[in-house]
């Protein structure tokens, strides 16, 4: 018995044990398809062009590099660090400009402190942060 693999449209003989490799590879690529599509998993080598990978198509160009990532989490850390150096008055009213996102006007209407004033101690923290950091 001969055996053939259509290869671009041409059939090429070949043995035995060659064809019987041949269909099983062809078969494992059929199984995985079907259980790509049965789980609704989509590839992005799929939209790959000669012009550009797939991948690149989804990319995110505003997000940030790994290193920017790295270098951001290791300020926050030095940050938090610092920030625990603070008095609790201190850190109360960082955390109301900062956290809970309110003016120096808004927290001098619920405190009853004028607005020079906290402008002051929130300048005098800033710099006190500073010296820590550095």
């Amino acid at each position: 018995m001969q055996y053939f693999i259509r290869i671009k449209g041409q059939e090429i003989p070949v043995t035995e044990p060659v064809y019987k490799l041949y269909c099983q590879g062809e078969r494992k690529e059929r199984y995985f398809r079907e259980s790509d599509y049965h789980n609704k998993v989509f590839s992005y080598d799929s939209l790959d062009t000669e012009e550009m990978n797939g991948c690149e198509l989804m990319a995110d160009r505003c997000g940030r590099t790994v290193e920017e990532e790295v270098e951001l989490r290791l300020e926050t850390e030095r940050l938090k660090c610092a920030i625990t150096g603070l008095e609790e008055p201190e850190k109360e009213l960082i955390r109301r400009i900062y956290v809970y996102e309110r003016s120096l006007r808004e927290i001098s209407r619920e405190d009853g402190i004028p607005v020079t004033t906290l402008h002051y101690r929130h300048q005098k923290i800033l710099g006190k942060l500073k010296k820590i950091l550095i």
